[in-house]
């Protein structure tokens, strides 16, 4: 394998963000703030679930957070911890990865469709007799291709699918519980 570049990495995250975009993902933070006591008790003191860019803007708020409760009990160990979730799937870890597999597959795909492009312009221009409809290679790429691509749509079906269902179930537990 040929060494990748910084280019590389920063291609793949903008593949990564394009399939987030897509998908609607939103990216939220549940922050929990606990204190372990001298038997080994934790305790939740404090938490908050915040959007993740207001998290990131503000992450002062929770180190402050985090040192005032630790001069409030200065005997105890004060513990931050961080869960990184989509609002719409929750913390369910099983939806969560499911997402997190079709990003990673959109992604590849886009980068497996930026490689053909960027493999047909520089043969167009540097090889004369080139033939885009005749190439054995090209053709065997695209077809792995097009299956990919009915793949990932079809997992984006369920998804979308496993997400109604999910929501429709928050509802129904949410009036129940009023």
């Amino acid at each position: 394998m040929a060494q990748e570049s910084i280019d590389d990495f920063i291609q793949m995250a903008k593949d990564y963000a394009k399939a987030e975009k897509e998908l609607g993902v939103q990216h939220w933070v549940f922050v929990s703030i606990e204190r372990k006591g001298e038997f080994g008790d934790r305790e939740r003191i404090y938490s908050y679930d915040l959007p993740r860019e207001l998290y990131e803007r503000r992450k002062w708020v929770i180190r402050w957070r985090a040192a005032k409760l630790q001069c409030q009990y200065p005997k105890d160990s004060i513990n931050c911890y961080l869960s990184y979730y989509d609002n719409r799937l929750g913390n369910d870890l099983k939806l969560t990865d499911d997402l997190r597999t079709l990003i990673s597959c959109k992604a590849q795909v886009s980068k497996q469709q930026r490689l053909i492009d960027e493999y047909v312009a520089w043969h167009r221009t540097n090889d004369l007799f080139f033939d885009e409809e005749n190439d054995d290679g090209l053709m065997k790429v695209r077809k792995k291709l097009a299956q990919k691509v009915a793949n990932v749509k079809a997992a984006e079906e369920r998804l979308k699918l496993k997400i109604k269902e999910y929501e429709t179930e928050r509802k129904r537990l949410d009036t129940a519980s009023r």
